[in-house]
C-alpha cells in the first residue's frame, strides 16, 4: 500500500538531493534535519507526513531546504488526490524552478480535468483563475520543450525512447489543453 508513494517520494528525494549538491545546503539545526527524516520514513501515512510538513513550514519557514519541502509537498497532495494543494504547490514550485517537471505536468493534467471536451461547459472564478494559470503553462512548455527535455535533464532510470516518448506526450497535452481553453474562453 505504500510502496508507490515511497517510491515517488524517494525518487523526488534522490533527484533533489544530487542536483542540489553543489549548493552546499545545510539544515538549521538537529531539529529541523529530524523532522526531515520523520517525513520520509516508509511508514508515516499522508496525514502524518502533511502535519509534519506544516511543521517544518512554521518553524523553518526560510529553510535552505524549502524547496526540497515544496516537491514533498507536491507529491504527498499528489498521493492524496488534493488537486487543489498539488495545483497550487505546482504553481509555488514554478515560481523558482520554470523548468520543473513533475510541477508542469501537474498543471497540464490538471489542465485536461479543467477544460475536458464539454461544448458547454462554464467555470467558477477560482476555475477561471487557473485557467490563467494552464494556459500560460502551457504555453511555456511548447516554447520551451527542447530545454525542459534537454538530454542533461533525463533522470538515469529512464530510457531514452521512454524520454522521447514523454516529451511528445507532453508536447500533445500541452497543445490540447490550450485548444480546449482556448474553446472554452470563447463561451465564457
Amino acid at each position: 500500500m505504500f510502496l508507490q508513494p515511497l517510491i515517488s517520494l524517494t525518487a523526488l528525494v534522490v533527484v533533489t538531493f544530487t542536483a542540489n549538491a553543489q549548493a552546499q545546503k545545510n539544515w538549521r539545526d538537529r531539529a529541523e534535519y529530524d523532522l526531515y527524516t520523520e517525513i520520509l520514513k516508509p511508514d508515516t501515512t499522508l496525514d502524518a507526513r502533511l502535519q509534519n510538513l506544516e511543521i517544518w513550514k512554521i518553524g523553518y519557514p526560510q529553510s535552505e531546504y524549502a524547496d526540497v519541502r515544496l516537491k514533498i509537498y507536491l507529491v504527498t497532495y499528489q498521493q492524496m488526490n488534493n488537486h487543489r494543494g498539488a495545483f497550487d504547490t505546482a504553481g509555488e514550485i514554478l515560481k523558482g524552478q520554470p523548468n520543473d517537471l513533475g510541477s508542469l505536468t501537474e498543471i497540464v493534467d490538471h489542465g485536461l480535468q479543467l477544460v475536458a471536451e464539454q461544448p458547454n461547459a462554464s467555470l467558477s472564478a477560482e476555475n477561471k483563475g487557473n485557467l490563467d494559470t494552464i494556459q500560460k503553462t502551457s504555453r511555456y512548455i511548447l516554447e520551451n520543450l527542447d530545454m525542459i527535455y534537454a538530454a542533461d535533464k533525463k533522470p538515469q532510470r529512464v530510457s531514452n525512447q521512454k524520454w522521447l516518448s514523454d516529451k511528445a506526450k507532453m508536447q500533445d497535452t500541452a497543445r490540447t489543453v490550450l485548444n480546449r481553453a482556448a474553446a472554452l474562453a470563447t463561451q465564457n
